[in-house]
């Protein structure tokens, strides 16, 4: 059933409002004649169900409950100050359970859309209150990638189900559903195109447990396929973690090979936070981004950092697809005499700033590789923190590569021009090796 109902405002929508200015006195008067409040009360005196003196003792009755309520709300003391950071994320409590790399990844090689494919599926099987939706993802579709395939089939279409093309509408519902106790695992078809839920997940997802005091939260897992080197254009191609960044509240992982995929999508999807889980498209079946498949229970904790390889002499510090560029740049410096330690951040928030500083401490020089635009971009944040933690340990300048400043062209010409490629890396390394 569908009730559409037209509502008006008979008051100013805020104090510095006066609706005098654009509505007449007599609209005015007409809306108030429609309020609905009088007219139950005046429907209630034609039925007989209550007297006139009873209506107005029940109005009395209300307005002393809500003047006692008000003033008991003004009688409540003021929070201390170091409240702020309360419940911004799940307690500890509800995540202590969980076993993190309790097993090593050691099945048959899978490439990364496998992994996670295999990821839902087993924790489908494992959580009957997990529901699966987005665009185009049950079967046959499986979402465009296939990463969804099977799931609609194997555990029924009121489990994993098409969204209408609305993002905004797909993380609205998964808000509800989450605050209700589910655990919505919804997919944004494209980062590029994630910007219309914004709101939601602005001012809704990411403040639920905060600014509830813990009363209600809305564990929702966002998966989104995101990146370039594939050709995709400006309108498939963007970089986002950087916007979401800095948001607190919400969790962000980007795997960039398909074990920590499984591994960290099952303990987003295990935990209680919000989490927004990057998936670079570029990785999804590439042999270099496939490894021995974990097994179910197989968790990788948010926060820590993968040293992909040692190295004295320069640090790389990475994520996504660049870290499969950044091992090649290293692979190609070892020539030259050079080894390159190279750091896979693997989470963006909460990023692992031990691990790195430890490793500045070591090298005594840093370089950041990240694909998204060099402005702004979360290579930023990194070299802000490793200034104010790691100065006196530096022998050069924090470096950074990055994409150009610009959208992510068409013309593969163009694209690769726009994009970090490994001579970029090597190029930006020597440098900063003889400063």
């Amino acid at each position: 059933m569908l009730i559409e109902a037209e509502t008006v405002r008979l008051l100013p929508h805020s104090s510095s409002d006066s609706q005098i200015k654009y509505r007449s006195k007599k609209e005015l008067e007409e809306d108030q004649k429609n309020d609905t409040i009088p007219k139950l009360e005046n429907t209630l005196l034609e039925a007989g169900l209550f007297s006139a003196e009873e209506l107005q003792t029940l109005r009395n009755e209300i307005k002393k409950e809500v003047d006692q309520a008000a003033e008991q709300a003004q009688q409540h003391p003021d929070p201390r100050p170091e409240y702020i950071y309360d419940y911004l994320y799940a307690p500890a409590e509800e995540t202590a359970h969980l076993k993190f790399e309790a097993s090593k990844p050691s099945g048959e090689r899978v490439v990364m859309v496998d992994a996670i494919n295999h990821a839902l599926k087993e924790d489908m099987a494992r959580n009957d209150k997990m529901y699966v939706f987005g665009e185009d993802v049950a079967d046959k579709k499986g979402g465009v990638f296939t990463a969804t395939s099977g799931l609609s089939t194997q555990f029924g279409k009121e489990r994993c189900f098409n969204a209408p093309l609305a993002e905004s509408s797909i993380i609205g519902v998964a808000i509800g559903m989450a605050v209700y106790g589910l655990k919505p695992v919804v997919e944004i078809q494209f980062g590029d195109y994630i910007w219309t839920a914004m709101m939601q997940i602005r001012n809704e997802l990411a403040t639920m447990r905060w600014r509830a005091y813990n009363f209600w939260s809305a564990p929702v897992v966002v998966r989104v396929p995101v990146g370039g080197y594939i050709h995709g254009g400006l309108c498939h191609s963007q970089n986002i973690e950087g916007f979401f960044a800095h948001l607190p509240g919400i969790k962000i992982a980007y795997p960039s090979n398909a074990a920590d995929a499984k591994g960290l999508l099952k303990t987003a999807i295990r935990s209680g936070d919000p989490v927004l889980f990057l998936e670079h498209k570029g990785l999804y079946r590439q042999s270099y981004a496939a490894a021995p498949e974990p097994d179910e229970d197989y968790l990788l904790p948010f926060g820590k950092a993968a040293i992909k390889r040692e190295g004295n002499d320069l640090t790389i510090v990475t994520w996504g697809a660049l870290v499969h560029k950044s091992l090649e740049a290293a692979r190609l410096l070892e020539k030259e005499g050079l080894q390159i330690e190279v750091i896979d951040i693997r989470t963006i928030n909460p990023l692992d700033m031990e691990t790195i500083v430890n490793s500045v401490k070591k090298t005594s020089k840093v370089l950041i590789v990240h694909e998204d635009t060099r402005f702004h971009g979360f290579g930023a944040e990194i070299a802000a923190q490793i200034a104010e933690q790691a100065f006196e340990f530096l022998d050069g300048p924090v470096r950074r590569v990055a994409g150009a400043d610009t959208p992510v062209p068409f013309s593969s010409v163009l694209e690769k021009a726009a994009l970090p490629q490994t001579e970029d890396i090597v190029k930006a390394a020597r440098e900063l090796e003889s400063y």
